[in-house]
């Protein structure tokens, strides 16, 4: 659909589109493919997947184990209670000392993770 035709629909001036196509900060997916003509994909915007969110839980030793998995379940249910169904779940056991986290590195990795929640923060940082 032409960008004019979009703007419209959406109730903003033709020109503000025209603005945002340049500064990149156009909602929806377009290209230009003549002088004139920028085309918006508005049905391309919301066939995209979805980002995802990385629930992230870890306890200091083995013996936490228990409190890991139930960590989990609360995560889970928090995320799903305000509407983020989609989610990762990393969980892993390391001492505070060390300051390798491979899960939490995997979740940081991913472009598709874009919010990442942690129970206690301090367990981290730690």
């Amino acid at each position: 659909m032409n960008l004019t035709e979009w703007a419209r629909r959406q109730g903003i001036h033709p020109q503000t589109a025209y603005n945002r196509f340049h500064a990149g900060t156009l909602p929806v997916p377009a290209v230009r493919v003549k002088q004139r003509t920028i085309l918006a994909q508005p049905d391309a915007a919301t066939t995209t997947p979805r980002d995802m969110v990385g629930l992230s839980a870890r306890v200091s030793s083995y013996d936490q184990r228990g409190d890991l998995d139930r960590q989990v379940a609360r995560l889970t249910e928090w995320a799903a209670k305000v509407g983020l169904p989609r989610a990762r779940v990393e969980a892993e056991v390391g001492s505070g000392m060390n300051g390798s986290r491979p899960k939490l590195r995997r979740l940081l990795a991913d472009p598709q993770v874009t919010i990442i929640v942690v129970e206690h923060l301090t367990a981290w940082l730690a």
